[in-house]
Order: structure tokens, then sequence, then C-alpha cells
């Protein structure tokens, strides 16, 4: 990794976090912990409870975003999210279909990748109200670099109905 003069590079990063199967909070909690041990986390949005996309035949996920600081590379920042979420029990299965965690790179600094297993920003993230409206809540002016446009203005084209924030006012602390 490249080493400036006052030390490693700290790049900002958004996450987004889905459960629908087992306790979906606890993993949720578990994943924002083991997030803390490689980024400083600082700011999570509130958790909405939404219906599944793709495979619908499934319960219902809770879903949130957060943002923090890393000196990981993209590449280790992914392998380190698929790591999570083994540990969490997620296994190999239908797409889109139910897991314990699954944990995303939105963004990464202001960057474009693609680089077959790591696409950043995320390709599906603009058709995507569950990510948009948590990312929204917490980044609306940013600016995606592949769009050109905000957070809130890629959400403002999609169908707010399919998302509410969890009847039981949840949230967690960065």
């Amino acid at each position: 990794m490249k080493q400036e003069a006052n030390g490693p590079s700290r790049h900002t990063v958004y996450l987004a976090l889905g459960a629908n199967i087992g306790e979906r909070l606890k993993n949720l909690k578990t994943a924002l912990q083991e997030l803390r041990t490689i980024m400083s986390i600082q700011t999570v949005s509130s958790i909405y409870e939404t219906e599944p996309v793709g495979y619908l035949e499934q319960p219902r996920f809770l879903n949130m975003v957060c943002m923090g600081e890393t000196e990981l590379a993209p590449q280790d920042l992914l392998h380190f999210v698929k790591r999570i979420e083994v540990i969490l029990g997620r296994q190999p299965g239908i797409q889109n279909g139910p897991r314990p965690i699954d944990i995303d790179i939105l963004f990464y600094d202001r960057l474009q990748i693609d680089e077959g297993t790591l696409i950043i920003p995320h390709p599906r993230l603009k058709e995507r109200t569950f990510v948009l409206a948590p990312l929204a809540e917490i980044a609306p002016d940013f600016v995606s670099p592949d769009t050109g446009e905000t957070v809130a203005e890629l959400l403002q084209k999609l169908p707010q109905e399919d998302i509410r924030k969890d009847s039981m006012g949840l949230r967690m602390e960065p």
C-alpha cells in the first residue's frame, strides 16, 4: 500500500449491510463490530426493513449503510468483508437468496474500479431503494463518480413504497 510522509493513506468507504435469516439485528451488530477492527466507522444509518429483491420467497431484510475510513486497499477490504460474511454463516446459494449477512462496498473514496470480482461504485446501487434510502440518510450530497449525480438524486428516481425504517426505531451507534 502507498505510504505517505504522515503514514498510511486513509480512505473513505461506504458499505451496505443486509441480513434476512437468523438473528438479523445481532448479525448486523456483529458485522459492525468486525468492521471496526479494520476501519473507523464514523456514521451509521437507521435500520430499514425491506422486501427481498430478485428471489422473493424469503424473509424480509434489515438493511443499513455505514461510512468510515480504512487503510485497506480496495481488494483487501473486499476480502475482509467476505470473511465476515463466512464467519457469520453465509454460504454459497441462490443468487439474491436468503443470507445471515451481506456486506457490499458501495463507494471507495471517489474511485471507479472494475476488477472482475470488485466493481466500485457497486454496479446495482442505482437500482436499489433499500441501499439508496439509508445511504441518502447519511450522505445525501455524496456524488456518485460514475453518474455525477448525488445519492439523493439517485434515490428520487426510484419507488419508495417498498422500504420503511424499522418500526422499533432501531439505530446503531457509529
